[in-house]
């Protein structure tokens, strides 16, 4: 994803006490060749920028020294960042949310809440995103392919049959499917039917993936709650990081746009 300047997109980190996000951060973008951006409050973070730096010769590196509320600087950065990165364990800490859901409801841009000790273990582990509701699956889906390609593996999707509609999107899921595989041809694919709960699913399958896609919570009090169980089911029983494309994320699909044009 490239900013509005046309320069490649930074992924933008938060460090904390743990460094472990930060870590995970400048693997990962180095994986798929973007910069990294730290943020800090402590203007004591050479060490670890010289660590990052040595670890990863060729990735660009900047830091900055956050002055402001921390939310504001998050949101701010989100404006031209390819991803916000956070260190976030799913505890809740308000009205039910986590940091990154939180952090998610107003962000430009992906959020990608990363457990403790998370690495990058192995290299082909897929993508893993869920296709339960069709209106906030495209997205998901864009931004799984596109990050399954710039990284080399593929995509997992994860569909639970419990939903009396689920047969009805099928065929709709199928064509926006055939859309993005056709852009990412290079992408292998891998689909898991299962009769369960959107939340124990995607948990179980985010021990597997090198990250799990979620979508928004939109679409009112009831699919707010599943959107929450879900969210909080993965970010405390699964072992991979979690992305989180809120309803203000930029980022957008030439393929699903079209797709919605030509339905329309």
């Amino acid at each position: 994803m490239n900013d509005r300047s046309g320069h490649e997109a930074p992924v933008v980190v938060m460090v904390t006490p743990k460094h472990d996000a930060v870590r995970w951060a400048a693997a990962y973008a180095d994986r798929r060749g973007s910069p990294l951006r730290i943020l800090h409050v402590s203007p004591r973070v050479s060490t670890l920028v010289d660590e990052l730096r040595a670890s990863y010769p060729g990735l660009p590196i900047d830091h900055r020294l956050v002055v402001e509320a921390i939310g504001d600087a998050l949101i701010a950065e989100s404006e031209h960042a390819h991803s916000i990165v956070l260190a976030d364990s799913g505890e809740e800490v308000l009205d039910g949310e986590s940091v990154v859901t939180a952090v998610s409801s107003l962000a430009r841009c992906p959020v990608i809440s990363v457990p403790p000790d998370a690495v990058w273990q192995d290299s082909a582990a897929p993508v893993i995103v869920g296709t339960h509701h069709l209106e906030r699956t495209p997205r998901k889906l864009e931004f799984a392919f596109a990050e399954a390609d710039r990284l080399g593996t593929g995509v997992r999707l994860v569909r639970c049959t419990t939903s009396r509609r689920a047969a009805d999107t099928t065929d709709d899921l199928d064509e926006v499917l055939a859309a993005l595989t056709a852009r990412y041809p290079d992408v292998p694919v891998h689909s898991e039917v299962l009769g369960t709960s959107a939340s124990s699913a995607m948990a179980w399958h985010a021990h597997f993936g090198s990250m799990v896609v979620l979508g928004s919570r939109r679409g009112g009090a009831v699919r707010g709650a599943l959107f929450r169980s879900i969210s909080r089911a993965v970010l405390r029983h699964g072992s991979s990081p979690v992305v989180v494309i809120g309803r203000q994320a930029l980022r957008t699909s030439p393929v699903v746009s079209e797709l919605g044009s030509a339905r329309s």
